[in-house]
């Protein structure tokens, strides 16, 4: 046998160990480290094996890169070549690719249902709050009815507005929660980014703070959808406000309040849009668990804890990311989105 025979022989013989290596990356949580890396070694092997004929690497080259954009179930034609090797090595692939999306799918059902318990015990703590001071105002007006009416009327108007406060408080909690619940999959379509932020900028044109619109003269279209991403924006835009408002109305000696809307293409089929403001910047102890449904900034304030929640689900939904970086001087959010939008599968479904 020639070395390169042998070569050949001993990389096709490590294919089952790696199939199975990978398979167990996947069930045991190591995907990045370890079943990345099986995966890496069957794509070296196909160099190794086909490096005299570059052609015949390149259904391996479009299927790996499409595996690197977030597509799941890639497979590579097997009859694409006689090559028995090839034809081994080629099963091995397909082998993979199926492996790594059964196990996301899989991963994604168990993430949803530890999210539901997590956002169960939230919701309860949630409605005990209003709960409380209605139970407290009816308990002072039943007691007070018999012994003062004189005291009975005096009070009855400012402990029903308490009562009716803390029922729209309800009512604000369940609507959200109603919406997160049932979000719909994305319905990807082009999306022109630029008119796109100039529309969110103007719905926000009447606050207290001036709302700076800012996309790079040339942006690639993007495939989202556009209820959705418009519901993003609007949520942290209007978080900017906020606090951009608040910033400004305790400490004027810092100028005015402003927001800033941007967008840029940096490449690598990626568009970023930044949402920044000058406002007071987010509590570290808030930091950790920004994302996490009914965590809000804005306690008492009409915030309900899952716009955040909501615009984070979104984004990745697309296969993007959501970075935040915040300090005293103010709070920058950035999106990256991929231009190609969301991979929808299958079997892909909402929480629930």
């Amino acid at each position: 046998m020639t070395p390169r025979g042998r070569v050949l022989a001993l990389a096709l013989a490590t294919l089952p160990a790696l199939g199975a290596t990978f398979v167990a990356a996947l069930e045991g949580g190591y995907l990045a480290p370890v079943a990345a890396g099986s995966l890496g070694c069957v794509l070296g092997l196909a160099w190794v094996l086909f490096r005299p004929r570059p052609s015949a690497l390149a259904p391996f080259a479009e299927a790996a890169e499409r595996v690197a954009h977030g597509e799941r179930g890639v497979r590579v034609a097997l009859d694409y070549t006689d090559d028995p090797e090839a034809r081994r090595l080629v099963t091995a692939f397909n082998g993979m690719t199926e492996a790594l999306a059964v196990a996301e799918k899989r991963s994604r059902r168990a993430e949803r249902l530890a999210a539901w318990r997590d956002i169960a015990r939230q919701m309860a703590h949630e409605i005990k709050n209003p709960l409380t001071p209605i139970r407290l105002a009816v308990e002072s007006l039943r007691k007070v009815r018999g012994r003062d009416p004189a005291l009975f009327e005096e009070m009855f108007d400012e402990e029903t507005a308490i009562v009716l406060e803390e029922v729209e408080r309800l009512r604000r909690l369940l609507d959200a929660f109603s919406q997160f619940a049932r979000m719909p999959r994305p319905r990807p379509e082009p999306v022109d980014v630029a008119e796109l932020l100039r529309h969110v900028a103007d719905l926000h044109r009447a606050s207290g703070a001036t709302v700076r619109c800012e996309p790079a003269a040339e942006l690639p279209a993007l495939r989202a959808d556009r209820d959705q991403l418009t519901q993003v924006l609007i949520n942290l835009v209007g978080n900017a406000v906020f606090a951009a408002e608040e910033r400004a109305s305790q400490d004027p000696s810092r100028g005015p309040a402003w927001v800033r809307v941007a967008a840029e293409y940096p490449g690598e089929r990626t568009l970023r849009i930044t949402v920044e403001d000058n406002g007071g910047g987010i509590d570290e102890s808030v930091m950790p668990r920004l994302y996490e449904p009914y965590v809000t900034t804005r306690q008492g304030r009409g915030g309900t804890g899952l716009g955040l929640a909501i615009a984070y689900r979104i984004v990745t939904e697309h296969q993007g990311s959501m970075a935040v970086d915040t300090g005293p001087s103010g709070t920058r959010f950035t999106l990256e989105l991929p231009l190609a939008g969301p991979v929808l599968t299958l079997g892909d479904s909402t929480l629930g």
